[in-house]
């Protein structure tokens, strides 16, 4: 018995292994998370992407449920039944039957019941084949449309999915640029509070000037603390966006600071752009579909054929008085007045497809827009990023003059303290200029749809 026992646990155990989550394995965080790393994971992973490629299938099962229309229906029953009727309440008059047979009826010993008790029994197959319905016809056309609509939305999600993820990789590692910028800065006001002190102890600098140093390296402090803050917000977004959890300690392996690209024309990324965009396909396939239901809606006007036959058996039971039976027919269907529900479909159907063609037509528009922005914004941003590194050289050598005639005693450290804080603003200055940057780079490879293959020291990508 306990052997039996100790057999089962392990089967048990065994099953529940087997049963783990297959993506468990590929939640394993890497020691090193890059861009493209971080992009493939939100595309796996992403709560957008997830849907839309479930859509896929609830569109394939519409037009299988499209199809079923032009396909044999075929349907067994069977059925025993035990009943009581009264014949007069279905207009069997018996009696008055019997009356006009004449002598012979009343020589005759009939007793006419009030009521008649009987079984029945039916057991048959039915087949029913539609074989004319155009207006079925264009909703099956329109669900297999319906499928390519399906697989645009999912490049649609798949090419949003990637650009967010990378605007988050973009911001988590701006985070990271500010942490090691705040973390400097805290580090130059330390050894200024340290000079500030020497100097005092050598009677050159006074106690105002080591207190102006103390506050100065407060702010520092708090501004580093802020930046930690700012930091874990924005990891923690980068892990939901790429469907990582959400405390994982992620290490970016990819940096901010890079060589500017080249902006590539602007009629030739528009072209490109409305040919690659998954919004104008899938703008166009819904003017496509919408072409189909308007067909199925004027369709309803039009006759319908279909033919049905049934076989079976019949009798009072299963094994008494069994008869084999049948029956076979056409029907010829053809709406004459309904109201005015077959002009109501038709009239719908035809303001929906006006509705996507000008959709169609704004999509266009929006893509071209996005183009024009993001080129414009790519090409002044590569201006502000070339000043800010100038603005950070002249900074750190405005700060090393001051500091020198600190420690020369020629002045008191309020140099040094504007120095120091014009230092730490060219450090964000910086950062969040290569991080504009970047995001401008994600924005035009969007525009472009080309988010998926875009990389952050790659020239070929925008």
């Amino acid at each position: 018995m306990r052997s039996s026992l100790a057999l089962l646990l392990a089967l048990v155990l065994a099953t529940t292994a087997l049963a783990a989550p297959p993506d468990a394995e590929a939640l394993q965080l890497p020691e090193q998370l890059s861009l493209r790393r971080a992009v493939d994971s939100a595309l796996a992973r992403n709560v957008q992407t997830l849907l839309a490629d479930a859509r896929r299938d609830e569109a394939a099962g519409q037009r299988r449920e499209a199809r079923s229309a032009f396909l044999p229906h075929l349907s067994a029953e069977a059925g025993q039944s035990r009943q009581q009727i009264n014949p007069a309440a279905q207009g069997l008059d018996i009696e008055s039957a019997l009356e006009r047979l004449g002598p012979a009826a009343e020589t005759a010993d009939i007793e006419v019941p009030d009521v008649m008790t009987y079984n029945s029994f039916d057991a048959r197959a039915r087949l029913r084949q539609n074989l004319f319905d155009y207006s079925a016809w264009q909703r099956y056309r329109g669900s297999r449309v319906g499928e390519t609509i399906a697989a645009d939305q999912l490049a649609v999600a798949r090419e949003q999915v990637a650009a967010q993820a990378a605007l988050d990789y973009v911001a988590a590692a701006a985070s990271d640029e500010t942490v090691n910028a705040a973390r400097a800065d805290l580090e130059l006001a330390e050894r200024l509070v340290r000079l500030a002190v020497d100097q005092e102890n050598a009677g050159i600098a006074t106690g105002v000037d080591v207190t102006r140093a103390k506050a100065r390296r407060a702010r520092a402090q708090a501004r580093l603390a802020a930046a930690r803050t700012q930091r874990s917000r924005a990891r923690i977004r980068l892990a939901r966006t790429a469907g990582l959890p959400l405390d994982a300690p992620l290490a970016l392996s990819d940096d901010l600071d890079h060589a500017p690209v080249a902006v590539p024309p602007e009629a030739a990324s528009i072209a490109s752009a409305l040919d690659a965009r998954a919004e104008v396909r899938l703008a166009a396939d819904r003017i496509t579909q919408g072409r189909r239901r308007l067909a199925a809606a004027r369709g309803e006007r039009l006759p319908t054929v279909a033919i049905s036959a049934a076989y079976g058996e019949s009798g009072n039971t299963y094994d008494e008085n069994l008869e084999d039976t049948y029956s076979v027919g056409a029907q010829l269907q053809l709406p004459i007045f309904d109201g005015g529900a077959i002009s109501a479909h038709i009239d719908g159907a035809a303001s929906r497809l006006d509705q996507q063609r000008i959709r169609y037509r704004d999509t266009r528009i929006q893509v071209e827009q996005d183009v024009r922005v993001a080129r414009r914004t790519l090409a002044t941003l590569g201006d502000r990023v070339a000043a800010a590194r100038a603005g950070l050289d002249l900074a750190g050598q405005e700060l090393e003059l001051a500091r020198d005639r600190f420690a020369a005693g020629v002045s008191d450290n309020v140099e040094v303290v504007d120095a120091q804080a014009a230092l730490a603003e060219a450090r964000d200055t910086r950062v969040s200029a290569l991080a504009e940057y970047a995001r401008a780079r994600i924005n035009l490879a969007a525009a472009l749809g080309r988010a998926r293959q875009f990389s952050l020291h790659e020239s070929s990508t925008p």
